[in-house]
């Protein structure tokens, strides 16, 4: 290489480098930096506010089912189930889209497993199942995790309805004010049962529905005691202010329930996550030593049962640590 040529080559190389470094720079600062951060906060927080402020009296059809597919799903076992269970974790995605989702794991664990390990059908198949759970199972836990900080949030929302009461609102319209001030979760969902009554619901099926959409127990305490309210009478402020404590000391037991099972959730974990971590160790030491468990039909059997005994195991241990409070 002549040394024009090196010295251009090297001048390009400069000026791509430094080219990048600007980019980087100006990427940094305009949408990683704390300010840039922060700003994107409060603009969100606004949007948030403004899209909750207004009364949303047409359902939002962005992720309804064709209503052919619809009606044939009704029909399908399970897939009510599935419906509520998305319902109640508070994503925007569809039903089609997480069975999609579902199907889709189906096939490609059940692919890969047939032509790339020399498994048994039974196990594929078991591969196979649980993936396409997995949607489903994820959907679960962030309705439990939505339906933990709405409990959270519950009393704060009982005191503010509490105080709205005392300042001379009425009951509905302290529902609508907890939807505007009030975070998600709560805020959302007393946002939607105030916007229910507005269009023409009755108090009671509003409450019934928002009970029925986050399958809490505090809140079924909150719609019983409402409900009762409405039928006999009686002071409403006091009723609430006492069922906020209650509530409180509910998530104190809970919160000390779960530290003494902690102890338990981490033996189980240790116990399950053994086998596992032997079964890698061994076969990176000694790969000839393990392959009769993963190729001879013996091994491959005392898998399958091993990994059946260690799930029933893992639920039975997992119940004993469910503590109802």
């Amino acid at each position: 290489m002549s040394a024009d040529l090196l010295f251009a080559f090297l001048t390009l190389v400069f000026l791509g480098v430094s080219a990048l470094a600007l980019w980087l720079v100006d990427g940094w600062g305009r949408r990683w930096s704390p300010r840039a951060r922060a700003l994107r906060r409060r603009l969100s927080a606004i949007a948030e506010h403004q899209r909750r402020s207004g009364p949303k009296l047409l359902k939002d059809s962005s992720g309804d089912l064709p209503p052919w597919l619809s009606l044939w799903l009704i029909r399908v076992p399970g897939m009510a189930r599935i419906q509520g269970v998305l319902r109640r974790s508070g994503t925007r995605r569809s039903l089609l889209s997480v069975l999609v989702c579902c199907a889709g794991l189906v096939l490609g664990v059940g692919l890969v497993a047939s032509t790339l390990t020399p498994l048994p059908a039974v196990l594929v198949v078991g591969m196979a199942a649980v993936a396409g759970a997995a949607p489903v199972l994820w959907l679960q836990r962030l309705a439990s995790q939505r339906r933990t900080r709405f409990e959270a949030q519950l009393p704060e929302a009982l005191d503010f309805m509490t105080r709205a009461l005392r300042s001379g609102f009425g009951l509905t319209v302290a529902l609508g004010m907890v939807g505007d001030e009030l975070p998600a979760p709560v805020g959302v969902e007393f946002k939607q049962g105030f916007d229910l009554i507005s269009i023409g619901m009755s108090f009671d099926d509003a409450m019934a529905d928002m009970a029925e959409r986050m399958q809490s127990s505090d809140l079924n305490f909150l719609v019983i005691a409402l409900v009762i309210h409405r039928q006999t009478g009686g002071n409403l402020t006091e009723l609430l202010t006492s069922l906020a404590r209650t509530i409180r000391d509910r998530i104190k037991l809970k919160g000390k329930v779960r530290v003494l099972a902690s102890e338990g959730r981490l033996s189980g974990l240790l116990i399950g996550a053994l086998p596992f971590l032997l079964a890698a160790i061994l076969s990176l030491v000694n790969p000839s030593y393990m392959s009769s468990l993963w190729l001879t039909p013996a091994g491959q059997t005392l898998v399958g049962v091993g990994l059946s005994l260690m799930a029933v195991g893992g639920l039975w241990m997992w119940k004993i640590v469910q503590i109802r409070v």
